[in-house]
């Protein structure tokens, strides 16, 4: 695995349980918003928050 492969898994692997699942649902399984609020039984607007988080939690480990 290169370098950067391995920098994205540990970001993965380091984000937060809710925030990683909202990611997951998001880009790798390709659900909407109102899709993953009604799988997690979260309102779409804590979705929204849960995802910009994951997003700035990744930029981080970009940096």
């Amino acid at each position: 695995m290169n370098r950067e492969l391995r920098r994205l898994r540990n970001a993965l692997d380091a984000m937060p349980d809710p925030e990683r699942q909202v990611f997951d649902r998001a880009r790798y399984r390709n659900l909407d918003y109102f899709q993953i609020a009604a799988e997690l039984d979260i309102t779409v607007a804590e979705v929204e928050r849960l995802l910009g988080s994951a997003i700035a939690h990744l930029m981080q480990f970009s940096e």
